[in-house]
């Protein structure tokens, strides 16, 4: 990871966003489950950003790295009680999913002894024929936000915000929506911004004229290579993502045309949860090639072996990516054979398939670019193999920020009962070295 990339990031964010949202403040919450490591958060907290979180375990994250509470959303489905009181200890920004968290919050907030800051979840209506690029059919963005989980539906809202507001102990500060990577296409990032605010227009009117102090975009934004859903036909020649500043001047725009044109004043606090675009561009996945391995007959192929794994780049299968890899030190050598770039499970995983590479020696370093975000969070231990170490970047200087597994570590959660154990022997002693 590079942590002189991931400072551009959000420095790029608060500038862009701060440049089109000039009567309020802005804060960027990059969202955690994007990259666990410490270290990184612990960056992101010095550049003055806050911090997404989804659960306790990300909230412990974000406090444990300085995150100031007030920076901190709360998220998360399935809250409870107890976690609740929690959080509203600490003084973070509670960002309510469902009705029935209405009544948990007023109850956490008694038993606190302070005032709970809570913001809604909503889920508009994205009523808008573009395709997702969430799915590889022809899916709409309507279909699959409304098949996405969080957020209160919009029938349930009025009855929550008026409770809310009845109730003492509690502060309703703001809405909250999240579209997620659904395109890249800035027309349709207006008219998503467009019916959040219709939502927000409909809530201040059936509340008697309650208005957000505060507004969370969410995120969803892409890297600028955006490796999303390439390995599909329709994406895989498709150009660079907006940048930066071309997302913040459209949602922003848009965002300010709406309120106003509905009577909000726009002097309010507006939030957004970059966490792709945040930590993507800042990694890069080493891997040594281990063995080509080349047939003929009865179909001509060529696989290039590696030690590593789609289970450590896990968004090959999950969101269809493809990555751009190259040689290590040899990054501008023209392609010269074109072959499959796989791994060391025994899954298909294929991590490239078809790439165009230069020769390709084993011992050479092969660098799979724009692996920051989601690889290691969602990384996992099939065929028991260790997660590999993430090493920091600063300048011409490295540092290991998260060391790698053993394959003790992989067992460690394990307990053979004493009645099962029997005469385990001793064949597995170092294996944890």
């Amino acid at each position: 990871m590079s942590e002189d990339q991931l400072r551009r990031n959000v420095r790029a964010f608060q500038a862009e966003f701060r440049r089109g949202w000039p009567d309020g403040p802005v804060v960027i919450m990059p969202s955690i489950k994007a990259n666990y490591g410490l270290a990184l958060r612990r960056i992101l907290t010095e550049e003055g950003a806050g911090c997404d979180t989804f659960g306790t375990g990300e909230l412990q994250a974000a406090l444990s790295t300085g995150v100031p509470p007030d920076l901190i959303s709360f998220n998360g489905s399935s809250k409870t009680e107890q976690i609740l009181v929690r959080a509203v200890a600490a003084g973070v920004r509670i960002t309510l999913d469902s009705v029935r968290e209405v009544e948990l919050v007023i109850a956490a907030a008694e038993s606190a002894g302070r005032t709970a800051r809570v913001r809604l979840r909503v889920r508009p209506d994205f009523d808008i024929d573009a395709r997702s690029d969430f799915f590889s059919g022809p899916v709409s963005v309507r279909t699959a936000s409304q098949m996405y989980k969080p957020g209160i539906p919009t029938e349930s809202l009025a009855g929550a915000a008026r409770r809310l507001l009845a109730a003492t102990g509690i502060e309703l500060t703001g809405v909250m929506m999240h579209a997620g990577r659904q395109t890249t296409n800035l027309r349709v990032w207006s008219r998503i911004m467009q019916r959040f605010v219709e939502v927000i227009g409909s809530l201040r009117d059936a509340t008697g004229g309650w208005q957000p102090s505060e507004i969370d975009i969410g995120g969803g934004f892409a890297v600028p290579r955006d490796p999303f859903g390439r390995s599909d036909r329709r994406r895989l020649s498709a150009p660079h993502a907006p940048s930066i500043a071309q997302y913040a001047q459209a949602i922003t725009r848009t965002l300010r045309e709406e309120l106003t044109r509905i009577g909000i004043s726009t002097a309010i606090r507006l939030e957004v949860e970059p966490g792709r675009s945040i930590y993507g561009n800042a990694g890069i996945h080493l891997a040594s090639v281990t063995n080509i391995k080349r047939q003929t007959a009865p179909v001509d192929y060529t696989w290039v072996e590696t030690d590593t794994s789609d289970s450590f780049l896990p968004d090959v299968n999950l969101e269809r990516n493809r990555w751009t890899v190259c040689v290590a030190g040899r990054a501008s050598d023209r392609p010269a054979m074109v072959a499959d770039v796989v791994g060391i499970s025994c899954n298909f995983d294929v991590i490239v398939p078809a790439a165009n590479l230069p020769e390709v020696r084993v011992g050479d370093t092969l660098a799979f670019i724009d692996t920051g975000a989601y690889q290691d969070a969602n990384a996992t231990n099939f065929n028991a193999l260790p997660r590999p170490a993430t090493v920091l970047v600063t300048g011409d200087q490295s540092e290991i920020v998260k060391r790698a597994e053993t394959i003790g570590d992989v067992f460690a959660r394990d307990v053979i009962p004493r009645r099962l154990a029997g005469a385990v022997n001793d064949t597995h002693i170092g294996f944890g070295e």
